[in-house]
């Protein structure tokens, strides 16, 4: 993991000076740079400079190599690598359609210092949904950089579960009389209760400590609740229930359950404001057609609600055309991104055979069609009416594979549920794990089909009895 020598903050003077050696970026390979804290692209999602943002490690290394588009497929895989790593800024402030999510967090650490006290956070949501990139720019608040001494670490980083305790040991820079799992964790609670500046602990990936009497992260989350710990501690993951799932206990002691915030995939609306904002930052916006951001945004929200993909993608977009401006010496308008192009990229990621039209619609996202449809196939062919999410995932995840289509994984598929739930048009019963819950319709088929405005996919999956098993 890259780290910086120290917090700093950047200055608008030196992102105009990054402006200006844009030409030089696209080909020179990015500098490495060290930090305490995560590259906040690493995991969510920046507004990066069009051509100054650091694409990931794999395009760095083929930063000199040029770029057409539509891309060859051996291609796909550069852009399937670069979607989840942009690259890294210092930017104080709210993070762009993620305002709510930060004030939340603001008022959480200031509820904390202003006690003198501790607290626990849960913060979960899809990949690139800006939960990191928040947090870093948390750290960079100027009125918490001063009153905090920050220990990020990123759970898929450690060899073990036990690991996890000389991992932070080390950042807090005590020293052990030992090597074992239990002198590391007697060396952190020892300094936790003497005097010392308020901790923020951040466990990225945090469901990597899972294990199979969760006593790692039962202790880890009893620290806040010590009587002279001053330790903000905050765990980040995919799952939206990990602490209901993993850590039952939790929720049978106040002062032991942690605060939860959720981070929502991106909506199409999102999406196209924060890629204007970026490409308006770079003086490009007007290389790119509303409707070919439309059509961008409109995929991105319908799959994953990634903004690094969709952000990538787009500078990807405006690199080729500027290349195009170069080969031709054109001094006159500049080369404008085609729907063509958008469509080749988009096919190249997310598979050729989807209909990419029917993104554009201003409803229901791709993949919210595909869930309820589904569940509409169980409850009118399937043997069994009592449907649970797991059963649900399983129809869902043959669809989707018959028709080429990229299916989510099962913790996303839950926030997918969940989604769909706050519509109003299923219900999830059930207080065991998220996978026993029980789906219900709430609307009958002619509300379904009007509302999801699209016969010919509702249509196609309700006659498709094969993706129900046996």
């Amino acid at each position: 993991m890259h780290r910086r020598t120290r917090l700093s903050l950047r200055s608008s003077s030196i992102n105009d000076k990054e402006n200006e050696h844009e030409q030089a970026q696209l080909t020179a390979s990015p500098r490495k740079r060290r930090s305490k804290v995560p590259d906040s692209g690493v995991k969510d999602a920046e507004l990066p400079e069009e051509d100054g943002a650091r694409s990931p490690k794999k395009v760095a290394r083929k930063a000199g190599r040029p770029r057409v588009l539509p891309p060859a497929e051996e291609d796909v895989e550069e852009l399937e690598d670069a979607a989840h790593g942009t690259g890294a800024s210092d930017l104080v402030g709210k993070l762009p359609e993620r305002e709510k999510e930060y004030d939340e967090l603001v008022g959480f650490v200031e509820g904390v210092l202003s006690s003198d006290g501790s607290g626990s956070l849960y913060i979960s949501g899809p990949p690139g949904t800006g939960k990191t990139a928040t947090l870093q720019r948390i750290l960079n608040h100027p009125s918490f950089a001063k009153k905090l001494k920050p220990v990020y670490i990123n759970c898929t980083s450690i060899k073990s579960v036990g690991s996890i305790y000389k991992k932070i040991s080390e950042e807090l820079g005590l020293k052990v009389g030992g090597t074992t799992e239990k002198q590391y964790q007697g060396a952190i609670e020892a300094h936790l209760e003497r005097k010392h500046k308020t901790i923020m602990l951040v466990l990225d990936e945090i469901d990597q400590l899972s294990s199979s009497k969760q006593t790692i992260l039962y202790s880890i989350f009893e620290w806040p609740a010590r009587p002279t710990t001053r330790l903000i501690l905050i765990g980040i993951a995919n799952a939206l229930d990990l602490t209901d799932r993993l850590l039952a206990r939790l929720q049978a002691r106040c002062e032991l359950k942690p605060q939860l915030i959720q981070f929502l995939p991106y909506t199409k609306q999102q999406i196209v404001a924060i890629l204007k904002a970026s490409l308006e930052e770079s003086n490009s916006l007007s290389r790119f057609p509303e409707a070919a951001l439309g059509l961008l945004a409109a995929k991105v929200a319908s799959t994953s609600g990634d903004i690094r993909r969709a952000l990538f993608i787009a500078r990807r977009l405006v690199e080729s055309a500027k290349k195009e401006d170069r080969k031709t010496g054109s001094s006159g308008a500049p080369t404008v991104v085609s729907m063509g192009q958008v469509m080749a990229v988009l096919k190249q990621v997310y598979g050729a055979s989807q209909t990419l039209g029917n993104d554009l619609e201003e409803g229901f996202p791709l993949q919210q069609k595909i869930l309820i449809c589904s569940l509409m196939l169980m409850l009118k062919h399937g043997k069994n009416k009592d449907i649970t999410v797991g059963k649900l995932y399983d129809v869902y995840k043959a669809i989707c594979t018959k028709r080429n289509i990229q299916a989510v994984d099962q913790t996303e598929f839950i926030s997918l549920c969940t989604l769909v739930e706050t519509r109003g048009i299923v219900r999830l019963q059930g207080k065991k794990e998220p996978r026993m819950h029980r789906v219900c319709l709430q609307w009958d088929e002619q509300e379904v089909t009007s509302a999801l405005n699209d016969k010919q996919l509702i249509a196609s999956i309700l006659s498709d009895v094969s993706c129900l098993g046996k």
